[in-house]
């Protein structure tokens, strides 16, 4: 079994970044309403990180046919997945993202990418759940997910996943189409 990242990792980019800069040209008003609400979220005691981006995707509450939606927003950007994985791709793949998971399930569906594991996002509320996916919260969902597996090779552009690395006998950095292997980090 291999893990990826998704952002930056499969994909060349920021799923998050390109779904908004996409929703500001579809949906600009609904958008600026967001970001007016994350921006409100910065001077609220206790601000985190996943609070703030909760506010900003706010508006997907609101978008007509949000499955549809997202469905055009991946077409247009399919352009992007990066031809390492096509090349690695395999069918018990398990993709782990931080990104909310109305985006990257789809996206990974549209791959043929079966297992998915991304931040729980309520899309008729406009709310987080749960806890952001990232760093040590990733692993958590991915054993909870896949007790007891084996993982072959884990990829990822950050070292912020530092413990999907260490859970995989290989570690690959992802830097564009090149791969850096990794050495001594268990």
């Amino acid at each position: 079994m291999n893990i990826y990242d998704f952002d930056n990792t499969i994909l060349k980019g920021d799923s998050s970044v390109k779904f908004i800069l996409y929703s500001l040209h579809h949906h600009p008003l609904l958008v600026i309403k967001g970001m007016f609400k994350a921006f409100f979220a910065l001077f609220k005691p206790n601000k985190k990180k996943g609070i703030i981006k909760s506010h900003l995707y706010s508006f997907v509450k609101d978008i007509p046919d949000l499955d549809s939606y997202v469905n055009k927003f991946i077409l247009k950007n399919n352009h992007n997945i990066k031809k390492f994985y096509l090349e690695r791709q395999k069918d018990d793949d398990v993709v782990i993202s931080a990104s909310y998971d109305f985006i990257i399930e789809p996206f990974c569906t549209a791959l043929g990418i079966k297992n998915v594991i991304a931040t729980k996002y309520d899309t008729k509320k406009g709310v987080l759940i749960g806890n952001h996916c990232k760093g040590e919260e990733k692993i958590k969902r991915f054993d909870k997910e896949y007790p007891n597996a084996l993982v072959e090779n884990a990829y990822s552009d950050s070292f912020s996943d530092m413990p999907m690395f260490k859970k995989a006998k290989n570690a690959y950095l992802v830097k564009g189409e090149t791969l850096e292997l990794l050495k001594d980090i268990k």
